[in-house]
């Protein structure tokens, strides 16, 4: 499958009018920001942003001439406060990794459409069959491939999708940067597509059914103290997950009453969950069931095709 038809159906599958593929997810992220913007210009992001596009925010853009911002996304008059005669873009990520956090997308689109900013929004987390940012404003959207879309964990790309305009411009970048995929990438990707949504739609069930029984192990005052997955009601960003989500994910967190040390004994125990550390689980949303330690005694959950009921109870083992 040639790399035309993969962005076709990219852009098919975001609802954009054109899509590219780049050589990784922060690929996509560069060549996006230095087509957007010029030497004076205003960058407005979210607090909630991935470590690797944080520090090229916080570091690469100014070395180019690019003031950049950052707000708390729930302030939701945060965006308006921060805006200045420069501002030319505004950027944020949702679903947020590993807080589960969902940025509510409905004041930066009115505050974008408003003054005429570009709206660019990171959906790796939620992959184009639970979220659509276009239909919520956003007029450029990312992903890092090799997480949902790859969904095998072999390949690595990235993705931008948008008018056919913008993509130009990007294209131009990447080809000045020598950022083109690589053509197994590009192969890995045509075949993860044909199974994304069939493997989002497990994954998103899944996800229910665990998040669901460890919220009644964190009840009965378990190990488990808190569980934070957008599907439950309890969540704080539940009300904004189900109206612009089709299915509320893969990613679980949650806390231990017993800290890092009952954390970290969990994930010793675990038997049908891959353990990686938080740093080499990179390659999250595909097939396989990954587990992971955070700070302050929490663990991360990426449910992948594993019944429910053999991650449920490989999970009651490892607690008990």
């Amino acid at each position: 499958m040639s790399d035309i038809s993969v962005a076709q159906q990219l852009a098919q599958l975001d609802r954009t009018e054109s899509a590219l593929v780049l050589a990784s997810g922060m690929a996509a992220v560069a060549c996006t920001m230095v087509s957007l913007l010029r030497p004076g210009d205003h960058l407005l992001a979210s607090r909630w942003l991935r470590p690797e596009t944080r520090r090229f925010f916080e570091h690469e853009l100014p070395a180019l001439g690019v003031q950049v911002s950052f707000v708390d996304p729930t302030e939701t008059r945060g965006w308006r406060r921060a805006i200045t005669r420069t501002t030319r873009l505004v950027y944020l990520e949702s679903p947020v990794d590993p807080t589960t956090r969902v940025v509510d997308m409905r004041p930066v689109r009115t505050l974008a459409q408003e003054l005429g900013l570009a709206l660019v929004v990171d959906a790796t987390l939620a992959s184009p069959i639970n979220f659509r940012p276009v239909e919520h404003g956003a007029d450029v959207v990312l992903h890092t491939a090799s997480v949902f879309l790859d969904g095998h964990g072999d390949g690595f790309a990235g993705v931008v999708c948008g008018s056919e305009a913008v993509v130009d411009e990007v294209r131009a970048k990447m080809r000045l940067w020598g950022a083109e995929p690589h053509p197994a990438a590009v192969e890995h990707l045509a075949r993860g597509l044909k199974t994304l949504a069939v493997r989002v739609a497990k994954q998103n069930t899944t996800a229910m059914v665990v998040a669901q029984w460890a919220a009644l192990q964190a009840m009965s005052v378990g190990a488990i103290s808190a569980v934070h997955y957008p599907g439950l009601a309890t969540h704080p960003d539940h009300a904004v997950a189900t109206e612009c989500f089709t299915g509320h994910g893969n990613l679980i967190a949650f806390a231990m009453r017993g800290g890092e040390a009952a954390a970290g004994e969990l994930l010793g125990r675990l038997q049908q969950f891959n353990v990686r550390d938080a740093e080499s689980a990179v390659r999250l949303g595909g097939v396989e069931s990954v587990a992971s330690a955070l700070s302050e005694g929490s663990v991360r959950l990426n449910i992948g095709l594993d019944d429910a009921s053999t991650l449920i109870g490989d999970l009651t083992q490892a607690l008990e």
